[in-house]
């Protein structure tokens, strides 16, 4: 199997680093791995060639898988269980007392096949019970159109659902073959978009609550800087921005830390 040249694969970051600002040079093996399965089944003689056809953005198709497989859509439902608890104990009081009767609008950032925006849907809806919420909204957006299909399909295989609580896979989920789909009541509230974080225009609203996990840890440090700006001018006062574990936000004039890789966004006053 012929592999990525040091030519070829600068090609490849050196695109990745300019169209979605991700940093992929620690990643040589993966990218060699898919993009050579690619290569191959378009038929194509050599790497030179397929980049060659995703930079000329003449096969929109071809563009398309190739942003899936250099992306990571590694999920399931309820993961990271403690930040999920904090959405019950936290979030969700503090936006019914300040939001009574205004929409409540989450985004999940970098939602890959869906399985967070589902997992916060399900939790507005136990959440719900004996309490007289207004309506909410829960936006995930993803920069792999293949990943925002299976998010709109919400059919999941068992492996994905065996964090799930019993009473939600009877409440929340139908039998479908071998998998289990979410049930309209939950896929309602939820809707999907493409966009491309690294884009400072990719968000048009204000947003009471934002999950970002496990995303910006994959930015260049320029990228990740203009996300992470990105993300605190589109977040409510007083909301809170969630991020994987493995990413901080060292900027605590903006942002205060509450613990799980929580951050509050700091009031105007508190800022000034």
């Amino acid at each position: 199997m012929e592999h990525l040249t040091d030519k070829e694969f600068e090609r490849v970051c050196t695109h990745l680093s300019r169209t979605l600002g991700l940093n992929m040079r620690s990643k040589r093996v993966l990218l060699d791995c898919r993009l050579s399965r690619e290569r191959n089944r378009l038929g194509l003689p050599s790497f030179s060639d397929y980049l060659d056809l995703i930079e000329s953005g003449t096969n929109p198709e071809a563009a398309a898988r190739f942003i899936d497989l250099v992306t990571t859509h590694y999920t399931y439902f309820l993961r990271e269980r403690r930040q999920f608890d904090f959405l019950r104990t936290t979030a969700f009081p503090e936006l019914e007392a300040s939001r009574p009767r205004r929409t409540w609008n989450i985004l999940c950032a970098g939602c890959s096949t869906g399985e967070e925006c589902y997992t916060v849907s399900m939790i507005v809806e136990d959440y719900r019970r004996g309490r007289n919420l207004p309506p909410v909204r829960v936006t995930g957006i993803d920069v792999s159109e293949p990943a925002l299909e299976e998010a709109r399909r919400a059919v999941y295989p068992a492996t994905r659902v065996d964090k799930v609580p019993p009473r939600w896979l009877t409440s929340y989920f139908t039998r479908e073959g071998d998998g289990f789909a979410v049930v309209d009541s939950i896929r309602r509230h939820v809707s999907f978009a493409r966009a491309n974080l690294s884009d400072p225009e990719a968000l048009r609203r204000r947003y009471d609550l934002i999950l970002c996990r496990n995303v910006i840890i994959y930015f260049d440090e320029p990228t990740r800087e203009r996300v992470l700006d990105t993300l605190h001018r589109h977040l409510a006062l007083s909301s809170y921005l969630i991020l994987g574990h493995a990413e901080i936000v060292r900027d605590r004039k903006r942002f205060a830390y509450r613990g799980d890789s929580i951050y509050q966004k700091r009031s105007e006053e508190t800022h000034s």
